[in-house]
C-alpha cells in the first residue's frame, strides 16, 4: 500500500458519516475520492425515510454530541446534547457542505462488483439501471454493518394472526395504540422501542435473553459519558461507578436493576451498557414488563422460556443485522461477519488497497470513523505503512481472542471495540495522540475533561486551529 506521496482515485462505498468522514480526510491530503451512494440522499442510517431502512421517528443518539461530533466540525449550539435524528442529519448536510463533499456524491448508483486490476480496482456500477464500470486505485467501504434483517424465527410464527414486523420497518410508535405488543432484543434499538410502545400500547412485554446495564444518559447535570476522561478511563466501569465521587449518582440505578429484576451477571463494561433515561421507570411503573427468549408463538400470543405467556396483536423483532457486502463475496465468501477479519477492525490482510470504515460497533462511530479515514489516507499517501501480513493476522487472532474474553457473548462481539481506547490506538498510527504537556493552558482539560475527538486535531497531521478553544469550551460545563 504504501508508495511515493502522491494523489490516489478511491472509491468511497456509501454516503453515511463513515462515507462523508472518508472523503473529506482523503481530500484533506489531495487524494480523489468518489463516493457512491445507492439511495437518492446523503446521511445513511440517518436519513428518515417512509419505506424501509433509515431511522424511526423517536431515535436520539447514546451518547452525547460532544463526544460523538467529528473532532474539528463540532455539533450547533443550538443542537440538543443528545441529538434527535433529526439534527444528527442536518449536521451530516452541514458537515458535506462545509467541506464541499456534495460535488463527489453519486447519488442511485450501487456498486455490484469490486475486482482486483493490477495495483488498483475495477468497481462495477448500476446507476438506475445502467451498468458501468471505473477504475480506481483504492477501495473504501462505508456500507456499514446494518444490512439484512437477523430474523430469529421462532417455532410456530407462520401461524400468528398478528403482525410481525423487523425494527428496519419499523417507523412510528403510533402503530402500538391500543394494541398489546412484544418487542424481542435488547439492543439500543430494542430498548428504544420497547420505551416509546409502553407510552402507546395496551400492554408491552419486552423480551430478550441477556440482560444489560441501563444507564441514564445524565449523570446529575453532566452527561453520563463526560465520566470517561483520561484519568480514569482505565479504571473498570463497575469500580468507578461504585468511586465515592458517584455513589449517590449510581447507587439508585443499581438497586432499581435489583428491584427491575434486570441486574446483569456481567459487569458495565463487560455488556455494553443501554443509555435510556425513561426504562426502569417505565418498569417499576408496570408500564412495561420484562420476560425472558421466546419459546414459541401461537395464533394470538407468545410462549416464553419460562413458561408464562403474553397475548400480542404486535411483534418486533430488534434483533440486530447480518453484516454483508455483496460486492465483496469472492474476497470474503458467503459469512461476512466471520470473515471480516480486519486489522485494528480496518485492513483485511489479504485484501490491498482496501479499508472498511465503520465496521465496528458501539456508540462513538463518527470519531471512530473519523480516525480509520485519516489512517487509511495516510497510508495512500505512504506517510505510514502497515506491517508484515503474519504480523496482522498474528494481531487479528490476538485481539479476537480478546474480544471473546472481554465481552459477552452476541452477534456483534467480534465487531466491538472500546472506543475510547481504540481511537487512542488508531490515532498513534498517524501520531495524532494529544501530546498533554504542550498544552499546558488545558492540560487538566485533557486529563479530566469528557473524551471529545477535537484532542486529535491538537498534534499530528492535518491540525485545526480551534481545536483547544473548543476543548476549553466543552469543559467549561463541568465547572457549572
Amino acid at each position: 500500500m504504501v508508495d511515493e506521496l502522491k494523489t490516489r482515485t478511491v472509491a468511497v462505498i456509501g454516503a453515511g458519516a463513515s462515507g462523508l468522514a472518508t472523503a473529506k480526510c482523503l481530500r484533506e491530503d489531495n487524494h480523489q475520492p468518489v463516493i457512491f451512494e445507492k439511495s437518492d440522499r446523503l446521511g445513511g442510517l440517518w436519513a428518515y425515510r417512509p419505506e424501509r431502512g433509515g431511522t424511526f421517528s423517536t431515535v436520539h443518539f447514546q451518547h452525547s454530541k460532544y463526544v460523538s461530533a467529528f473532532s474539528d466540525y463540532p455539533m450547533p449550539e443550538d443542537c440538543s446534547e443528545f441529538p434527535h435524528h433529526s439534527e444528527v442529519l442536518k449536521y451530516l448536510h452541514g458537515y458535506a457542505d462545509n467541506f464541499g463533499l456534495r460535488d463527489c456524491i453519486q447519488f442511485r448508483s450501487t456498486v455490484e462488483n469490486i475486482t482486483k486490476k493490477g495495483e488498483g480496482w475495477e468497481v462495477t456500477i448500476n446507476k438506475e439501471g445502467t451498468k458501468s464500470t471505473a477504475y480506481f486505485d483504492a477501495i473504501a467501504v462505508c456500507s456499514g454493518i446494518y444490512n439484512e434483517p437477523r430474523l430469529p424465527n421462532f417455532p410456530g410464527e407462520e401461524k400468528f394472526q398478528g403482525t410481525i414486523l423487523h425494527a428496519i420497518d419499523y417507523k412510528e410508535p403510533s402503530i402500538f395504540t391500543g394494541k398489546k405488543v412484544v418487542i424481542v432484543g435488547n439492543g439500543p434499538t430494542g430498548v428504544d422501542i420497547a420505551v416509546a410502545a409502553s407510552y402507546n400500547a395496551k400492554k408491552v412485554v419486552w423480551s430478550f435473553r441477556q440482560k444489560r446495564w441501563i444507564l441514564p444518559r445524565y449523570a446529575g447535570k453532566l452527561p453520563i459519558d463526560f465520566i470517561v476522561t483520561r484519568l480514569n478511563k482505565h479504571i473498570p466501569f463497575r469500580h468507578h461507578l461504585l468511586s465515592l465521587v458517584n455513589i449517590r449518582k449510581f447507587y439508585p440505578i443499581i438497586l432499581a436493576h435489583k428491584w427491575a429484576k434486570l441486574k446483569p451477571e456481567s459487569s458495565v463494561e463487560r455488556c455494553s451498557p443501554l443509555f435510556n433515561e425513561d426504562a426502569l421507570n417505565r418498569m417499576r411503573i408496570k408500564a412495561l414488563e420484562t420476560k425472558p427468549n421466546i419459546e414459541r408463538i401461537e395464533e394470538d400470543r407468545v410462549v416464553f422460556d419460562d413458561g408464562t405467556c403474553a397475548e400480542a396483536d404486535i411483534i418486533i423483532y430488534a434483533t440486530g443485522y447480518r453484516l454483508k457486502i455483496p460486492f465483496l463475496n469472492s474476497y470474503l465468501g458467503e459469512d461476512h461477519q466471520k470473515n471480516l477479519e480486519l486489522y485494528k477492525m480496518v485492513f483485511h490482510p489479504e485484501i490491498p488497497n482496501c479499508a472498511f470504515m465503520g465496521f465496528i460497533n458501539g456508540n462513538v462511530i463518527f470519531p471512530c470513523s473519523e480516525l480509520q479515514a485519516r489512517w487509511f489516507s495516510k497510508l495512500l499517501a505512504g506517510e505510514v505503512s502497515l506491517p508484515p501480513k503474519a504480523e496482522m493476522w498474528e494481531a487479528i487472532k490476538a485481539y479476537q481472542k480478546r474480544q471473546e474474553e472481554d465481552w459477552t457473548p452476541t452477534p456483534y462481539r467480534s465487531l466491538k471495540v472500546s472506543a475510547f481506547e481504540y481511537m487512542d490506538d488508531i490515532a498513534g498510527e498517524i501520531n495524532a495522540v494529544p501530546q498533554i504537556r504542550k498544552h499546558w493552558s488545558i492540560m487538566w482539560d485533557l486529563l479530566a475533561g469528557p473524551m471529545i475527538s477535537t484532542q486529535y486535531r491538537l498534534d499530528g497531521p492535518n491540525q485545526w486551529d480551534g481545536a483547544e478553544d473548543w476543548i476549553e469550551k466543552v469543559v467549561e460545563r463541568t465547572r457549572k
